[in-house]
C-alpha cells in the first residue's frame, strides 16, 4: 500500500459520515471564507465624566439666566462692564460658579451697592440651587429698578422654584414688555397668582391679628394692578370694604361683581340695598322693581319694593332732611323735621292748636318744628314753653309720636284699636302694630338713630295706607 493509498483509506472513514461528499465541501470551503471577512469590533469608549449639578442647571434655566448687564438702565464705566460680561460668559460656557463668584466678590468689595455684581452672585446662588439667597439679593434691586431684565428674571425663577408665585408672577410682570420669557410666565403664572393672593387676603381678613386690615389691604393693591375686573380682585375689595364698614366700596366691587355674574339674585338685591343706602336710588329702586316683575308671588321682594320706593322719595328730599337718615343719634329737632318731611298726612294737616315754644326760633327747620308741634305729635313743656330742640331724641318720644300719628291721621288702623286705640300705651300699641319686635322691646329711654326713626316711620306710613 503506498502513501497516498494510506492517505485515503484514513480520510473514507471520516468522509463517510457525509452522505453527499461534492454538497458538503463547498459548504466549508463558504463557511471558512465567511468566517474570515468579519471584522472584529472597535474598543468600547469609556463614557463621558458625569456632568456638575451647577452646569446641569445652569443648562436647564439658561432661558432665565442672561447677562447681568440686561436691562440695566444706569451709566457703567467700561472696565466694570467688561469683568461682568467675561464672568458670566464664563459661568454659562464651563457651567463653573467660581469665576462669576471671584468677580462678583471683588465688585461688590469695591461698592458694595453695585446692581450687576448683586445679579451676577445671585445668578451663581441660583446655579447652586440657593433660590431664598436669590430674593433675598435681589428684592430690593427689584424694588428700586423694576425694569431690570437680568434681576427679575433669575428673581421671578428662584422664587417660582421656592414656591412664592406670587414674588414670581410680580417679578416676571414687571419685565414681560422686554422678555419673551418673562413675557410667557407672566401669562402662565397669572391666574393661579391671583388665586393666591386673593385667599391670602380673606385668610387674614378672618384672623385676629391687629394688623390683619393693613395687610388685607396690601394684598388688594397688588390684585388691583395685577387684574382689577378679575373675581379675586373684586371679592377681596368687597370682603375688606365690609371688615371696614366701608359701604361706598363696597357698592363699587359688587357693582364689578354683579357685571360678571349677572344671574346672582344676591348680588342685584345687595347692589340695591348699596344704591339706596349710598349710591343712586333710582337705580336701586330699578333693580328691585325688575327683581319683583320676575318673582311677583315673593314676599319678600314685594316688602323690599315698598321700601325702595320709599328710600326713592326720600332721595328727593332737601339735602339736610336726607342727612338726617344716617344720623347715629338724633335730636328732638331732627325728629320733627323728618315727621314732618316724610309723612304727607303730617305735612299737609292743618294745625289748629297754638302751642308756642320759644327756645326753636333760632333753629333752621323752626317752621317744621312749630308745625309737628302744634299738630300734637310732640310735646312742649306747658310751664316753660320749651320744646329743647337740641336734646336727644328718645325712642319712647318717637313711639309716643307715631302712636299718636297712628290714632288721628288718616283711616282707622286696625292694630291701633286692638292696642286700645289713643287711650292705650306707645309701647304697647308699638309692639301690637310691629313697629318694634316683641323680643327687642320698646326701651323708651335709649336714644333714637337716623335709621331706626326711618325704619318706625315707614312701617307707620304702610298701616296708613301711603308706604307702598
Amino acid at each position: 500500500m503506498t502513501p497516498r493509498d494510506e492517505v485515503g483509506s484514513l480520510e473514507r472513514p471520516v468522509l463517510s459520515n457525509f452522505p453527499d461528499r461534492p454538497l458538503v465541501l463547498p459548504l466549508l470551503l463558504a463557511l471558512l471564507a465567511a468566517a474570515g471577512c468579519v471584522e472584529t469590533p472597535p474598543p468600547a469608549r469609556p463614557p463621558a465624566p458625569p456632568e456638575s449639578q451647577t452646569a446641569a442647571a445652569i443648562r436647564r434655566e439658561r432661558a432665565y439666566l442672561v447677562s447681568p448687564l440686561d436691562g440695566y438702565a444706569q451709566a457703567l464705566d467700561p472696565a466694570r462692564r467688561e469683568r461682568l460680561a467675561r464672568a458670566f460668559e464664563a459661568m454659562a460656557a464651563t457651567g463653573s460658579v467660581a469665576p462669576a463668584r471671584q468677580a462678583a466678590v471683588e465688585l461688590l468689595g469695591a461698592d458694595p451697592n453695585l446692581p450687576p455684581a448683586k445679579v451676577l452672585a445671585a445668578q451663581a446662588d441660583f446655579a447652586e440651587g440657593n433660590y431664598q439667597a436669590v430674593v433675598v439679593r435681589l428684592l430690593a434691586v427689584g424694588d428700586a429698578q423694576p425694569n431690570y431684565t437680568a434681576s427679575q428674571l433669575v428673581l421671578g425663577r428662584a422664587a417660582e422654584l421656592a414656591g412664592d408665585l406670587p414674588l414670581a408672577y410680580a417679578a416676571y410682570r414687571a419685565v414681560a414688555a422686554r422678555s419673551a420669557k418673562a413675557f410667557e410666565r407672566t401669562g402662565e403664572l397669572h391666574a393661579r397668582a391671583l388665586q393666591i393672593v386673593g385667599d391670602r387676603l380673606q385668610a387674614a381678613l378672618q384672623s385676629s391679628r391687629p394688623d390683619r386690615l393693613a395687610e388685607a389691604e396690601r394684598d388688594l393693591g397688588l390684585l388691583q394692578a395685577w387684574g382689577p375686573s378679575e373675581l379675586p380682585t373684586l371679592d377681596g375689595a368687597r370682603a375688606l370694604a365690609v371688615a371696614r364698614g366701608d359701604a361706598k366700596a363696597e357698592l363699587d366691587a359688587v357693582k364689578g361683581l354683579a357685571a360678571r355674574q349677572a344671574g346672582d339674585r344676591a348680588l342685584i338685591e345687595r347692589r340695591a340695598d348699596l344704591e339706596m343706602a349710598v349710591g343712586d336710588p333710582s337705580v336701586g329702586l330699578k333693580l328691585v322693581q325688575d327683581l319683583a316683575d320676575r318673582h311677583p308671588g315673593d314676599p319678600q321682594l314685594q316688602e323690599k319694593l315698598r321700601l325702595a320706593k320709599f328710600r326713592w322719595r326720600l332721595s328727593l328730599l332737601p339735602a339736610d332732611v336726607r342727612e338726617l337718615a344716617d344720623k347715629p343719634d338724633l335730636t328732638r329737632a331732627d325728629l320733627s323735621v323728618l315727621l314732618y318731611w316724610l309723612v304727607p298726612e303730617v305735612r299737609y294737616a292743618r294745625a289748629t292748636a297754638g302751642r308756642i315754644a320759644v327756645d326753636i326760633l333760632d333753629q333752621p327747620h323752626r317752621e317744621e318744628i312749630a308745625h309737628v308741634v302744634n299738630l300734637g305729635l310732640l310735646d312742649v313743656d306747658a310751664n316753660l314753653h320749651r320744646f329743647s330742640p337740641e336734646a336727644p331724641a328718645r325712642r319712647g318720644v318717637a313711639l309716643r309720636g307715631l302712636a299718636r300719628l297712628l290714632t288721628g291721621f288718616g283711616k282707622q288702623v286696625s292694630c291701633a284699636e286692638a292696642a286700645g286705640g289713643a287711650a292705650a300705651a306707645a309701647c304697647d300699641l308699638a309692639m301690637q302694630c310691629g313697629l318694634v319686635a316683641a323680643e327687642d322691646g320698646c326701651l323708651p329711654s335709649e336714644t333714637l338713630s337716623g335709621p331706626e326713626a326711618i325704619e318706625w316711620i315707614h312701617r307707620s306710613l304702610l298701616l296708613l295706607g301711603g308706604g307702598a
